[in-house]
């Protein structure tokens, strides 16, 4: 808006009055065409630092305020596809006595075991990992992950699964995931997300893998992935 209105003041000066009407002319074009360059090489950079995709923002900025628990599931299954396994190391929840006062005095380096970790009177519990040992943990027990071509969430799949108001949207959450190889198996995975006040974000808590068919539980589901390609 700045730039917009910024530019149309400048547009609207009109070059020193001459006794050749036109150069006069000529002058305005020129100086019309050099602001209107101007504005586009602006708002392509603009561009670059501001229209990024909610996605790609997570990717680049990590967790965030405003972003839904849904959001925050489907950008690690997006990023373990595309072997991120930092993103999700960053999007892993943090257990409470080991939280400062403020996410920059607070010790980040080692997070939730995704198998080991549960939910107690809505805090994370359990075994931690570093990164070196997530990506290990992700090696034995979820490297499935990092194949997936396609996915799709089953069950309540709303941004912040508030239950028509009786929920809060701080509350723990639980998004189920079908995903679908390269190798074309599927898999049934239950993510478990605890809200952090440090970054005002749902991370990560827990992941259990349901099923290896979902076939047997989702009559249907099975066939078809197509809702969200990698």
């Amino acid at each position: 808006m700045l730039l917009l209105c910024s530019l149309g003041l400048l547009v609207g000066r009109r070059a020193p009055a001459t006794s050749r009407a036109g150069c006069v002319r000529c002058g305005e074009e020129d100086s019309l065409h050099q602001l209107m360059a101007a504005l586009r090489d602006e708002a392509a950079k603009r561009g670059r630092d501001s229209d990024l995709g909610k996605f790609e923002k997570l990717r680049k900025l990590g967790p965030q305020g405003q972003t839904s628990p849904k959001q925050v599931v489907e950008h690690v299954v997006l990023q373990l596809g595309a072997g991120n396994d930092e993103a999700a190391f960053a999007f892993t929840s943090l257990p409470p006595w080991r939280a400062g006062t403020h996410r920059s005095n607070t010790d980040w380096s080692k997070r939730m075991d995704w198998a080991k970790s549960r939910v107690i009177s809505g805090q994370p519990s359990g075994a931690l990992v570093d990164e070196s040992s997530f990506g290990q943990l992700l090696s034995e027990r979820f490297a499935f992950l990092r194949q997936t071509q396609a996915y799709r969430l089953v069950g309540d799949d709303s941004e912040w699964q508030q239950k028509r108001g009786r929920e809060k949207m701080t509350a723990v959450k639980e998004y189920v995931v079908e995903v679908e190889t390269a190798d074309g198996e599927d898999r049934l995975v239950k993510f478990v997300l605890v809200y952090n006040w440090l970054v005002h974000c749902h991370l990560i808590s827990n992941v259990a893998v349901l099923s290896a068919n979902t076939e047997r539980y989702f009559p249907g589901t099975g066939s078809d992935l197509s809702q969200h390609d990698i």
